[in-house]
C-alpha cells in the first residue's frame, strides 16, 4: 500500500466511512476495463467523445464537489468505485458516504476516477483540478 493509500484509509477511518478495498485482481480488471472502454487523448480522458458529458468545474471547491455528487447520485444508487493513478487500491464506497469521499479524494495529487463496475458512467477529478462527468 502506498503512502497515499495509507492517508486515504486513515481519513476513512477517522470519518467512520465504511469501505472495501478491491483485491489486486479486481483492481487490475477495473483498470483494464477503463483502458478498453474509455477514450483517452494522451493521459486525459477525451470527454468530448462521450454522448453526454459535463465539465463540472476547474477546481475541487465545495460547489463543484456538490454538483459532482448530484450527478453521480442521479446516475446510481449503488456503491461507487474510486481508483487513482497514484494509489494502489480501488475503493468501494456507499453512495451515502459520497460527499465525504469526494472531499478526501479531491485532495489527493492524482487523477481520481469514479465509476461503477458496469462502467455506464465515469467521473474524474484530475491532477490539474478539473472535474468532469460523462455517461456512456
Amino acid at each position: 500500500m502506498s503512502y497515499l493509500d495509507d492517508e486515504i484509509v486513515k481519513n476513512f477511518n477517522q470519518l467512520n466511512i465504511e469501505f472495501e478495498i478491491s483485491q489486486e485482481a479486481e483492481h487490475d480488471l477495473i483498470v483494464e476495463k477503463i483502458n478498453a472502454i474509455v477514450p483517452f487523448f494522451g493521459n486525459q480522458i477525451a470527454w468530448s467523445q462521450f454522448k453526454e458529458n459535463t465539465y463540472i468545474g476547474p477546481s475541487p471547491s465545495q460547489a463543484t464537489l456538490a454538483l459532482l455528487e448530484k450527478k453521480i447520485k442521479e446516475a446510481t444508487k449503488h456503491n461507487v468505485i474510486f481508483i487513482g493513478d497514484a494509489t494502489d487500491n480501488a475503493y468501494l464506497i456507499s453512495a451515502t458516504d459520497l460527499m465525504q469521499s469526494l472531499q478526501i479524494f479531491s485532495k489527493i495529487p492524482q487523477h481520481t476516477y469514479i465509476l461503477q463496475k458496469q462502467l455506464d458512467w465515469i467521473a474524474c477529478i484530475s491532477f490539474e483540478g478539473d472535474i468532469d462527468f460523462a455517461i456512456f
